[in-house]
């Protein structure tokens, strides 16, 4: 059953990532970046943008503290 509403969970955001991407503001302002040549400026705020939403990970184990 948990499956089930996880699975209608992640179609809801797919459905609702797909109405925001094509929306006619969205649309606008990605035919304003083509328009102006302003992909690499765009992209490095989406880097900052992202790096700022989502810290990266730490990867690895964490050592384990032994007593004496």
């Amino acid at each position: 059953m948990a499956k089930t509403t996880e699975t209608s969970t992640e179609n809801t955001a797919n459905l609702s990532n797909k109405a925001m991407r094509s929306s006619s503001d969205v649309v606008n302002f990605y035919r304003f970046i083509h328009d102006n040549n302003l992909r690499a400026e765009a992209h490095k705020l989406m880097e900052v943008i992202l790096k700022t939403i989502k810290p990266t990970k730490k990867r690895g184990r964490k050592s384990k503290k032994t007593l004496q």
